[in-house]
Formats: structure tokens, sequence, C-alpha cells
């Protein structure tokens, strides 16, 4: 039996389980995303009950035998408070990401710690789209299938600032002749995009309100690569 005793986490996404129960998914800081049942957590005294509440940081504790945990303590940590509004959904957007992307029970600290450092700033409407960004970036870079921003080809040419490139979800940014379409659409659905704005998010810059929605189209379409076909339901959601 394994057991693990006051480990950093965040409650991802629970459900009722039987009458009183829940099931739970995880992220935590050394054990990567977890899967458990808290039995009993959705009684008024028990000591499961922060299970309940989602984007709080707390410390947990398990045992395991097989592939699901049982879940023996939570307890707040912390006053990070509850994301409301659009940063709600934004934070709704980033849990969806992590169920649908991470693998369970894989070592991510470096995601942890990107969420962690996401939820306080989505609080702030000015840095949700940048800190959204790092965060998309940081998950797939810890996934190894992010390609590699700021450089072109083998040869690892530095991106120009001045240059226009669309970017291929495996290959990287490729140049394209000339500013034509200006970081809009172009020949069908194809998108360009500025250099500069390709080295703001490789080096983890704050966005302008214009890069920001071009980050947001390139994010999409790295990620709707790694999805294979699954559909994010959060954004529609939100859209509606």
């Amino acid at each position: 039996m394994n057991r693990v005793d006051r480990e950093p986490a965040f409650v991802l996404h629970r459900r009722p389980y039987r009458e009183t129960s829940l099931t739970v998914e995880l992220l935590t800081a050394t054990h990567g995303r977890v899967a458990g049942v808290a039995r009993g957590a959705r009684g008024a005294r028990s000591a499961l009950r922060p299970l309940g509440q989602p984007f709080v940081p707390l410390e947990v504790s398990w045992v395991r035998r097989g592939e699901m945990a049982t879940l023996t303590g939570a307890e707040p940590v912390g006053r990070t408070g509850v994301p409301t509004g659009r940063a709600l959904w934004c934070a709704l957007y980033a849990n969806e990401l992590l169920l649908k992307l991470l693998p369970r029970d894989v070592e991510e600290s470096e995601v942890f710690i990107a969420y962690a450092h996401l939820l306080p700033a989505l609080a702030d409407a000015s840095r949700q789209a940048s800190a959204l960004r790092r965060f998309e970036l940081v998950l797939l870079n810890a996934l190894g299938v992010a390609p590699e921003l700021d450089v072109v080809g083998e040869a690892r040419i530095a991106v120009e600032p001045d240059g226009w490139y669309r970017v291929d979800p495996v290959r990287g940014p490729e140049p394209v002749g000339g500013p034509a379409a200006g970081g809009r659409e172009r020949a069908g659905r194809e998108q360009v995009v500025s250099g500069d704005l390709l080295r703001a998010l490789a080096a983890g810059r704050e966005l302008s309100a214009e890069q920001a929605a071009a980050a947001r189209r390139l994010m999409r379409e790295l990620i709707e690569h790694q999805l294979d076909g699954r559909r994010l339901e959060t954004p529609r959601l939100y859209r509606e």
C-alpha cells in the first residue's frame, strides 16, 4: 500500500459517488494528476469536505493500492480566492485542458507551479490573456509537444521580430513571404503571426490587446492538434 501525507494539490474535477462520497481528480505537486475516492466527503462534518471546492490550494493525504486512491485528509492552505466572472471560465478551461491532455500519475511539477501562478493572475482582467497563454505553453512543453516558437527549422535561426510566420504544430515557425495578411487569416484557414508575438510568447512576456487575439488563435491551433478531434466544452459553453 502506498501512503502519501499532506501533498499540495488542487481539485480539478469532482463528481458525486454513492450517497455521500465523491470521486475526485487532483493536480498534485509531485504525483501529477491523481484520481481518488473521498468517502463521506459530502457529509456535513466530514474532514474531506474541502475536496468539494475547486481552485483552492489544499494539502491532501491518501492511501493507494490500485488505480484509484482513497483520500483520507484534505486541508485548505493559503488564501487564494475562488475566481468569479470571466476568471472562473478561464480557470474551468485550464482544468479541462489538464483533464484532457495531462496523463494520470506522471510527475509534472512545472505544470502544478504554473497552475498555482495562473489562478491568482486571472483575478486581474488585464493579465488574463497573457497568463492563460503562458499556462498553455507550459502544459504543452511539459508534454513534450510544444514547438519552439522563437527559432526556425533545424538550423535554429532566430525568429525576426518584424517577420511574419505560419506555425506548424510539429515543425514550428515557417517564414511566409512579406507581411501579407498582417497576422490575420491568409489563403483559406492558414494563420500567420508576427515574429514579435512569437518571441513574446516564448519569453513569457505580457501581451498587448492585439497580440492577445492572435496568440489565442495560434494556441487554439496547437492545442486542437494535440486533442486530435476531441472537443473542449468550456469555450463553447462560455460563448453560449
